[in-house]
């Protein structure tokens, strides 16, 4: 049972919950918006728009079968004085308070694609300015090899391996990385869990444990303001579905070819100490014809949180136009 849930929630978090309040912390006074955007077929988009800046970005959560909850506050700060962005988060099909999609047919990595050009539509984006967290970056590269005329600008963080072997390698030193007592722990909060879904502590409990890897920060407070048991149970329940499901339908994937033909400028941001290994990132960078690779020292696969104001001065400066210091092909 532990194995299944290793792999599970690992997928989950890497193919990117709790809205900690829909008023932002760090945007006390920027105005929110949200609603549903029409994805067809009956299903529909929860969305939630932060601040009126200059420019927009699409912010694509992580999983598949997360929300864009776990982000909280955390992004906040690109909204704030001095930047002028704004922020539309949106639940990815089958996850939060999106439609709790369960049909394998629904469940592909296409569907994906096409609900993010269901939100370019809505909202009448001429080109879209995307930040992919981990999975998010497999839905924009799903999305680019299907519009690319349709990208403005690409920000990738701690993204997902470009092809399916580099994915299995990487979940297999996760695997390998794990002591005995880690995991006896994880058996029992997960039993607890197993005997009552609705038990938020036996989940946190569980989550802190699986993703100690993914923080350099692992003292607690860090580790914990990434909070993935907050969505509603319908929603957590059908997260496995969501991931066995989304995985399923890529099968050998390897979007390089596709990528090469991207011309959006595209930012990689990587924590040097980062649970996804650097050989990824750089091939992220050699791949994408106007990439760019920038590695933060010393933080890891949340670098958002852990260091914030140095990552949103670089993606700030991408955003304006130009390529942060230490930036590199």
């Amino acid at each position: 049972m532990l194995a299944r849930y290793r792999n599970v929630v690992l997928a989950a978090l890497l193919i990117q919950v709790s809205f900690r309040g829909l008023l932002p912390a760090q945007s006390a006074s920027a105005p929110i918006r949200e609603g549903y955007v029409d994805a067809g077929d009956g299903v529909r988009l929860f969305y939630r728009l932060l601040g009126t800046g200059r420019d927009t970005v699409v912010i694509i959560h992580g999983g598949p079968g997360f929300s864009s909850g776990y982000f909280g506050h955390d992004l906040d700060g690109l909204v704030g004085t001095g930047r002028g962005h704004a922020l539309l988060f949106y639940d990815q099909r089958g996850a939060g308070r999106s439609t709790l999609v369960k049909d394998s047919v629904e469940l592909t990595g296409a569907r994906f694609a096409e609900d993010l050009e269901a939100v370019r539509r809505h909202f009448k984006f001429e080109k879209l300015t995307v930040l992919g967290h981990s999975w998010g970056a497999g839905v924009v590269a799903l999305y680019a090899a299907r519009y690319p005329r349709r990208v403005g600008r690409i920000v990738i963080v701690g993204g997902i391996p470009l092809t399916a072997q580099g994915l299995a390698a990487f979940f297999g030193v996760v695997r390998a990385g794990r002591d005995s007592a880690t995991i006896r722990r994880m058996t029992q909060w997960e039993a607890t869990l197993e005997a009552n879904p609705e038990d938020q502590t036996a989940c946190r409990e569980l989550n802190a444990l699986f993703f100690t890897p993914f923080f350099v920060d692992t003292t607690g407070a860090t580790l914990r303001r990434v909070d993935f048991c907050g969505d509603p149970p319908a929603a957590r329940r059908n997260s496995l579905i969501v991931n066995r499901y989304t995985w399923a339908s890529l099968g050998p994937y390897d979007w390089r070819p596709t990528m090469r033909q991207v011309s959006a400028p595209t930012l990689i941001i990587h924590g040097e100490r980062e649970v996804i290994p650097m050989e990824y990132a750089r091939e992220w960078a050699a791949t994408v014809p106007n990439a760019r690779l920038l590695i933060l020292p010393g933080l890891g696969h949340f670098l958002y949180v852990e260091e914030p104001e140095r990552f949103f001065r670089a993606v700030d400066v991408f955003l304006a136009g130009g390529w942060p210091t230490g930036t590199s092909k």
